[in-house]
């Protein structure tokens, strides 16, 4: 297959400058009134389409399974080393450390290196990790310093691995199917929070945690296989740029002048801070609200198959990401959270999880899809750290309020903080989509 050059594709100094800045009075002039938001199959491209993009997300599928089943057994692990919450969420605390301190500046180095090249150095450094913990947990060397050493050192790999898989779409498919490869991408984490804990379960069940690391090991074989064997010719590769012309303040400079960016930015740091700490709301309430801790697991596998079901949906059909439908998607995971927090009994709770799944996908799809769209290729790497950084940087400062607000009020309340940050996102970015359209309007 045949496929065509993105439309923004810099071939000089010169051109980088112009390129930019037209991208920027795009992205300024696409308040107007939006287009809509899906379109017949038979009329635009899907990302299911190309060989790349499919072999990619198979392959990054197949390992989330690993991954998923991974952090499931390292929690087990840390809880039968020390009987100690505390400890637990000191461990999942220093492997988000590395995002905070590091995002900027590995999306800096990140549009200066091949991500082809990247993605499978990660890989191979996040297998290698996972090893490690299965030799030293096999061998009954592990302990707690190993474990937090081991999960700093991940916690490195991923400031890389993630945001380069998320910019390594567009190199993938044609920029006008960006979306739906964001949305076919979200459906292979969905795929790791389904089989993952299953995974993890019955491994950790037959053999103990050295099992489960050596498991997720193997994994990252399939994200390796996928890399090399992806067709080169059909690739669509960034033109990379030196060190002077990849700083992160150029990408900060450029999502201040482009509205819908920086908007969208702003926002998912927010929600990021307060609403995405979906394991510790969901877990509280299980087990301290209804006192069922079981409920939990139910409660994951509920939301990670209607998340499924979302992801492809939105491959098959997302065609044009606007601000306003960000700003619905982040109302409705405001009012699923609003729901889950004002969940009477067991079964109306879970009965949220199925919507919740759905609408969840459908925000961070939409709104990393925008970012994207709306951004030079050239800066991918950058713009993807940016949006991580909020996504997932700022949960850990958030899960410290959520975990003050659950110990001194109820759960309910923190899933209630994390729904209000949602809502009043959402309702913000549709005024200012409001606003964009009447400047539009007023100008012609």
């Amino acid at each position: 297959m045949t496929v065509t050059a993105p439309s923004v594709t810099l071939r000089s100094d010169l051109h980088a400058s112009a390129a930019t800045e037209n991208l920027v009075r795009t992205t300024k002039m696409t308040f107007s009134r939006p287009e809509p938001l899906v379109r017949s199959a038979r009329v635009h491209r899907s990302a299911l389409e190309f060989h790349n993009a499919r072999l990619f997300v198979a392959g990054q599928a197949l390992s989330n399974v690993g991954t998923f089943s991974q952090i499931v057994a390292l929690s087990l692990l840390v809880l039968s080393l020390t009987d100690s919450g505390v400890a637990l969420g000191a461990v999942m605390a220093v492997q988000s450390v590395p995002m905070i301190a590091l995002g900027p500046w590995a999306g800096a180095h990140l549009d200066r290196l091949p991500l082809r090249n990247v993605l499978l150095l990660t890989s191979i450094a996040g297998a290698a990790q996972a090893a490690c913990m299965g030799f030293l947990s096999a061998t009954n060397a592990i302990n707690l310093v190993w474990i937090f050493g081991l999960s700093l050192l991940l916690g490195v790999v991923q400031v890389f691995d993630r945001p380069a898989a998320q910019a390594f779409l567009v190199e993938l498919v044609p920029r006008d199917a960006v979306p739906s490869a964001v949305g076919f991408a979200s459906s292979a984490q969905s795929i790791g929070r389904l089989g993952g804990p299953a995974l993890a379960a019955v491994l950790f069940a037959w053999s103990g945690s050295a099992t489960v690391f050596a498991v997720n090991a193997l994994s990252y074989t399939a994200v390796l296989l996928a890399l090399v064997l992806l067709r080169s010719s059909e690739l669509l590769p960034r033109v990379l740029h030196s060190s002077k012309r990849t700083s992160m303040a150029t990408a900060v400079g450029f999502a201040r002048r482009a509205p819908q960016v920086r908007d969208v930015l702003i926002a998912n740091a927010i929600i990021g801070l307060l609403a995405f700490n979906f394991p510790t709301f969901l877990a509280s309430l299980a087990s301290l609200t209804f006192g069922q801790p079981s409920l939990f697991g139910v409660a994951e596998s509920l939301n990670a198959l209607t998340a499924l079901l979302a992801g492809l949906l939105l491959a098959r059909y997302l065609r044009q990401p606007t601000l306003a439908l960000v700003g619905v998607a982040a109302i409705a995971l405001g009012s699923s959270l609003l729901w889950t927090a004002l969940s009477p009994t067991p079964a109306v709770f879970l009965a949220s999880m199925l919507y919740f799944g759905l609408v969840v996908v459908a925000y961070t799809t939409a709104s990393q899809a925008l970012v994207q769209q709306h951004s030079p290729p050239e800066m991918g790497g950058r713009m993807m750290s940016l949006f991580t950084l909020g996504s997932m940087g700022t949960t850990p400062l958030g899960a410290i309020l959520v975990g003050l607000v659950i110990d001194h009020v109820s759960p309910r309340a923190a899933i209630g903080l994390g729904a209000a940050s949602a809502l009043v996102s959402g309702i913000v970015l549709l005024l200012r989509a409001r606003d964009g359209v009447r400047n539009t309007a007023a100008s012609h």
